[in-house]
């Protein structure tokens, strides 16, 4: 899982992980995750985006879940 994945830091953490055959919970607020979860499958890895604001324990709660669930 990991925050704030639709640019920056942690887009290029999201495809490390990905490279390195990890299965990747993108999380972000806003737009431009699907960009890294595309980016994650074509560095052959496995991604599921969920929209969260890390500021709100309800919206990390469903984010976690929703990775569990997959």
């Amino acid at each position: 899982m990991v925050t704030g994945a639709s640019r920056g830091i942690g887009q290029a953490t999201a495809l490390m992980l990905a490279r390195a055959g990890a299965h990747v919970a993108v999380v972000a607020r806003g737009t431009g995750a699907e960009g890294t979860v595309a980016r994650v499958v074509e560095a052959g890895g496995q991604a599921l985006v969920c929209s969260a604001d890390v500021t709100s324990a309800s919206e990390v709660d469903a984010a976690v879940r929703a990775t569990l669930a997959r």
